[in-house]
């Protein structure tokens, strides 16, 4: 039997000492794969528009992201084909670790080709890290026990609150001095490294499942299996709706502060080091809070926080009061995160099946991809309406969020 199946076969399921190696280094990849994240969605776009380039244009670099989004297409392939070594998520999850270091290499050497091959670069880095984080979701879901998912979801955020900070900060922050070379060779380092940890800590499962018998064959992964039980297609549903408003509500606000006249340097340090800071607060706070008043309430306490941080959003935008709009994007970047730490801890038990990486990919890739496209079309919205009718909308849109967002988080769900 394997070390996965022994964990898993227990009567107590697996030790302490044991979750928390498996924990470690599941993070360490969250680490690699928030850096990533954290360049396309608050490096890229905010040193971009600081550079001249028109708002509208600037939300078309979120296309980048879209790979994230689009993760449900292909779960099923990596659920049923298993790389021929280590093991079925190990060996996808090394594979494309590799495939993406191997890009960014070349992407560091490539300064001054042209926009549509340096896109197309990214693209296909964005398309390997966001497969990888296929298999990494599906190890995840397959090796957490049941009592260790709200620690699980908890420490994600917190790892991918560290990777931001280095790919949301740090690059936008160094990018002047350092050069487009030497950033991009630092990211295709700190990935390999970022990949030990998990080769060693993490038990190996057999590539054609965790343990015979315990599930039906993992080539009957598919994604219509999901989306034919009505229950479990309108809890999709709703998700998608609810993250459509809450992606572009904290996605955007590093333009704003551009438009206000934040300095690049100022937004990279301060806004890309405080906001990722606040997340690995929140990730700390919200063990204890969501075993202590349940997710629900955990809940509706970060939505109390989005509105206050709405609110310094507006107000430090009317009044180009640059402190306060600052203190509202890392807030509003700290509560989004904290809601979807709660969200996290359930996808966790809704994916425990037979298909982890086609579920987990559903419920998170869907959602994802539509609150992209959100942001996308909220970038080319704001253009047209204005910083102050944008955050009014959201306020709005958020309400009714909450209303979704509450009934998913209950105990039956």
């Amino acid at each position: 039997m394997t070390d996965i199946a022994r964990l898993g076969a227990g009567p107590h399921g697996p030790t302490r000492w044991q979750q928390v190696k498996i924990l470690f280094g599941l993070n360490a990849l969250y680490v690699g794969f928030g850096l990533v994240m954290g360049v396309v969605n608050g490096g890229l776009p905010t040193v971009m528009r600081a550079q001249g380039m028109e708002i509208g244009s600037a939300g078309w670099l979120y296309l980048l992201y879209l790979p994230f989004g689009l993760t449900f297409l292909w779960a099923p392939f990596v659920d049923r084909n298993p790389v021929p070594w280590i093991s079925r998520q190990l060996g996808w999850i090394a594979a494309m670790q590799g495939v993406a270091v191997s890009l960014l290499v070349i992407i560091a050497f490539a300064e001054g080709t042209a926009l549509w091959i340096l896109f197309a670069l990214g693209l296909s880095v964005a398309v390997a890290i966001a497969t990888m984080d296929i298999a990494l979701d599906a190890q995840a879901v397959r090796s957490v026990s049941e009592n260790w998912r709200p620690t699980a979801a908890a420490t994600k955020l917190a790892s991918l609150s560290a990777g931001a900070m280095l790919g949301g900060g740090a690059f936008v922050a160094m990018f002047s001095e350092l050069g487009w070379r030497t950033v991009f060779l630092l990211v295709a380092l700190l990935l390999t490294g970022f990949l030990a940890p998990a080769l060693v800590l993490i038990p190996r499962d057999e590539p054609t499942g965790i343990a015979s018998g315990s599930a039906p064959a993992a080539g009957a992964a598919s994604l219509l299996r999901l989306l034919s039980v009505p229950a479990l297609r309108r809890r999709l549903v709703l998700l998608t709706i609810a993250c459509c408003v809450l992606f572009p509500a904290s996605g955007l606000n590093r333009l704003m502060l551009v438009d206000i006249g934040v300095p690049l340097q100022e937004i990279g340090w301060l806004v890309g080091t405080l906001g990722p800071l606040s997340m690995l607060a929140i990730s700390i706070v919200s063990i204890p809070l969501m075993q202590s008043i349940g997710l629900q309430r955990s809940l509706l306490a970060f939505m109390v926080l989005v509105f206050a941080a709405l609110a310094a959003l507006g107000y430090g935008y009317l009044e180009a009061d640059r402190m306060t709009a600052i203190a509202g994007a890392v807030a509003i970047g700290a509560a989004v995160s904290g809601i979807y730490v709660v969200i996290a801890a359930k996808i966790l038990g809704w994916a425990a099946g037979s298909q982890p990486a086609t579920d987990y990919a559903a419920y998170y890739g869907i959602s994802r991809f539509a609150s992209t496209l959100a942001t996308i079309a909220a970038a080319q919205a704001v253009s047209m309406l204005g910083w102050d009718w944008f955050y009014a909308l959201v306020a709005a849109a958020m309400l009714a969020a909450t209303f979704i967002l509450y009934p998913l988080t209950g105990r039956e769900t």
